[in-house]
């Protein structure tokens, strides 16, 4: 579940579990303000309302043809009791979430860390002869990888 700080507007993504038992407080990370954050409650007139229809009487023949009519005749009685509430995690809510747009400063910054620690690493290797006359516990290091 996707969460916004009240005071700084920073958002969050907190699963669905953390939420579960009910209401908690938390701290946003950049403003340290302290909010409650609760999973949202269903809509208690929709679900009312398919409660209220799939726990009624069964449908009788002459019912009008605009009536849908969800059960088979075949279906026994104890089948049309009211299902529960589907979790939070329904693959028709997934697709109905807006997807986030890449973060392409995070991807640059991988990219820039992975290229620095190359050119650190490469610049050890070629000028291991400077850096153990610079300074001398070097040689053990370069000794146990063998380019003593």
């Amino acid at each position: 579940m996707r969460i916004s700080c009240p005071n700084c507007a920073a958002e969050y993504d907190v699963p669905d579990q953390a939420l579960a038992a009910g209401p908690r407080l938390l701290r946003c990370a950049r403003c340290q303000h302290r909010f409650e954050a609760a999973l949202p409650a269903p809509p208690a007139a929709e679900s009312r309302a398919e409660t209220a229809g799939a726990a009624g009487p069964p449908m009788s023949p002459e019912a009008p043809d605009d009536t849908p009519q969800d059960l088979p005749a075949d279906v026994p009685e104890a089948a049309s009791t009211p299902l529960a509430a589907p979790t939070a995690q329904t693959p028709e809510r997934l697709a109905a979430a807006p997807a986030s747009p890449p973060d392409r400063f995070a991807l640059a910054g991988w990219l820039l860390t992975v290229l620095l620690l190359a050119a650190a690493g490469y610049a050890g290797f070629a000028f291991r002869a400077e850096v153990m006359a610079a300074w001398p516990p070097a040689q053990r290091l370069y000794g146990l990888l063998g380019l003593g």
